[in-house]
């Protein structure tokens, strides 16, 4: 008897953690249906609930203890149902903007909504695994998604191009993580975190650990490689530009939250910060990062592969935080919250530009200020926000950043990533400067005209950015709260 109420009770925090992707999973297979069915016209609206549900889900475990369930295979409560809710969040936010974008190009692919639901739940799986497998798992559930959304326009050169060039170079990078996976489980005999934190699977690893290091090298190549870091970063400015904007910044966001999460969860549980030399590689992409994107963003005419490169430098903060221990890898989570609430605001915007101007070139945003304040005004929100001017959510998350990093007494590369910032601001304020202070030689800007579903995104995300900055407790505590729980593992199990 006592067995049995164990097996409910597990069985009862399984199914409570696993109906939110249930939820997910569910909403997916029934966009598929309606969408075949031809009751295409809801199809925006079930994804929005069905990924609004599930956060809501999602939200009644937050506080629960850390758990690993599965077989060990994923990681519940703790921050794993913060995690389920910022990446739904940054699919909910991406539909204010898809729908619209789409229909004004005439091209509405309906089947989008449901890979929308299916690459939230491929970036759920890879942030909350416990176990290299399932990190591979999620991944591949990610990025298939990705590389449709690359070819969405089957039409478009640049499209096509794009999803060659994504699904190519992203191939090579998932064989490198599998090889990696095969080299520490031919060490250990494990993939499972937990056994391969075990005396036996580390005594193992100390008697090989040139191959150990070359696993880790891999292993690290394939998830660098989707956070586009130096020097895994070339393909990142040809394939946002030829990828529907709004589904780029979807791409530049949430799958980078996901591939961070499962860089730093990787780091921590193989104890790679004990290891100086892998500390150093990192630490050294992450100084690469920040410098190559910023300087070449500074260069770009093209708004849309100016997001692409600053998204670079981004990248290189976010390294920044992973070499400071566990108080960085708290500054990611809440990095990267802010910088999906940005990034797809400011992808959003100029793909409601691109209906007129589709070449968004930064000419053509002269004088934007005076034709559509309201517009300008949203994206200037969003630009002074990546460039990390207080009071808003950028300057927060980027002072968590460098505030873990000086603890740590990582100094140079605080400054550096401090320096790379003022170059950073120089471009988004550049572009800032051309919509309301545009001069003499002012040619016709833009005359952009939100629908509806745009214009409430950019308004809520506007709101939380301005909210958050001068309250970042609001997200931060909860982050905070959910590092705090030590890990209970059970044998909770799930069909």
């Amino acid at each position: 008897m006592e067995s049995l109420a164990f097996s409910l009770s597990a069985l009862s925090e399984s199914t409570q953690f696993t109906l939110p992707l249930l939820v997910l999973l569910g909403t997916g297979l029934l966009l598929m249906l309606l969408d075949a069915f031809q009751v295409r016209t809801i199809l925006p609206w079930v994804a929005g609930a069905g990924l609004a549900l599930s956060a809501g889900l999602s939200a009644m475990s937050l506080g629960t203890d850390s758990r690993i369930a599965f077989f060990g295979m994923m990681e519940t409560g703790g921050i794993a149902p913060l995690i389920h809710i910022f990446l739904s969040l940054s699919g909910l936010f991406t539909l204010f903007f898809l729908g619209s974008y789409l229909h004004r190009y005439g091209r509405d692919v309906y089947d989008v909504y449901a890979l929308v639901i299916f690459a939230v739940i491929g970036m759920i799986l890879l942030a909350n695994a416990h176990d290299l497998i399932m990190t591979f798992i999620g991944l591949e559930t990610m990025s298939m998604c990705l590389y449709i959304f690359a070819a969405l326009f089957k039409t478009d050169t640049r499209s096509n191009e794009s999803a060659l060039k994504y699904f190519l170079l992203g191939s090579f990078a998932s064989g490198f993580l599998l090889f990696g996976i095969a080299l520490i489980y031919g060490i250990t005999g494990y993939t499972n975190f937990t056994m391969l934190a075990q005396p036996e699977s580390v005594a193992a690893i100390q008697a090989q650990l040139p191959v150990f290091y070359v696993g880790v090298a891999l292993l690290l190549t394939g998830l660098l490689f989707k956070v586009s870091a130096f020097p895994f970063h070339m393909w990142t400015p040809d394939v946002y530009e030829g990828t529907p904007t709004p589904l780029a910044g979807f791409m530049a966001t949430g799958s980078k939250m996901a591939s961070f999460l499962a860089l730093g969860v990787i780091m921590q549980e193989l104890q790679l910060d004990a290891h100086t030399r892998i500390t150093t590689l990192v630490a050294l992409s992450a100084v690469l990062t920040m410098i190559y994107g910023n300087l070449v963003a500074a260069r770009q005419q093209n708004i849309k592969r100016m997001l692409a490169y600053s998204s670079i430098a981004h990248s290189g903060y976010v390294l920044l935080g992973l070499c400071a221990s566990a108080a960085g890898f708290q500054a990611m989570v809440f990095y990267m919250f802010i910088y999906t609430l940005m990034n797809i605001g400011a992808f959003g915007l100029v793909g409601m530009a691109e209906a007129q101007y589709p070449d968004t070139q930064l000419d053509a945003w002269k004088g934007l200020g005076q034709k559509n304040p309201a517009f300008a005004g949203a994206m200037a929100v969003f630009l002074f926000s990546l460039a990390g001017i207080p009071p808003l959510a950028g300057f927060m998350s980027k002072y968590q950043i460098f505030l873990s990093a000086i603890r740590e007494d990582l100094l140079v590369l605080a400054i550096i990533g401090i320096l790379a910032s003022v170059v950073g601001a120089y471009y988004y304020i550049r572009l800032i400067v051309l919509m309301f202070f545009p001069g003499e030689d002012q040619p016709n800007a833009l005359n952009i005209t939100l629908a509806r579903a745009p214009l409430v995104g950019a308004a809520l995300l506007v709101l939380l950015i301005i909210v958050l900055g001068v309250f970042p407790a609001l997200v931060l505590d909860p982050i905070q709260a959910a590092f705090g729980p030590q890990v209970a593992v059970t044998t909770a199990v799930l069909p």
